[in-house]
């Protein structure tokens, strides 16, 4: 159990440093948002919205914690798909992470 929680705490650091990242520059930060199609917002909200952060973040946790524990792929969801397109309408960005940062010694 300590090693999960080990994990959890490092992939909670790799996120802080990604949203850190992404909210340095208003101005760039601004085109790292996206509204939320009908069928992904919350129904609780007359408008939703997800950061391209939101969306790395999510796919950095799911990746770490699976490399760690292999088997655990199949337990790990997220809110946000993994699909973005800013509100300037540029062509959509699949994200996914391909490298491995050791940000938590």
């Amino acid at each position: 159990m300590s090693d999960i929680l080990r994990e959890l705490l490092c992939v909670s650091e790799k996120a802080a440093n990604i949203a850190r990242a992404c909210r340095q520059q208003e101005a760039l930060f601004q085109l790292l948002i996206e509204e939320k199609k009908e069928e992904e917002k919350n129904k609780k909200f007359a408008v939703d919205f997800k950061t391209l952060a939101d969306v790395l973040v999510q796919e950095v946790i799911k990746q770490n914690m699976e490399n760690k524990f292999p088997g655990l792929e199949k337990n790990i969801f997220g809110e946000e798909s993994n699909e973005f397109t800013n509100d300037l309408g540029n062509l959509p960005l699949w994200t996914s992470v391909c490298y491995h940062f050791n940000w938590c010694l």
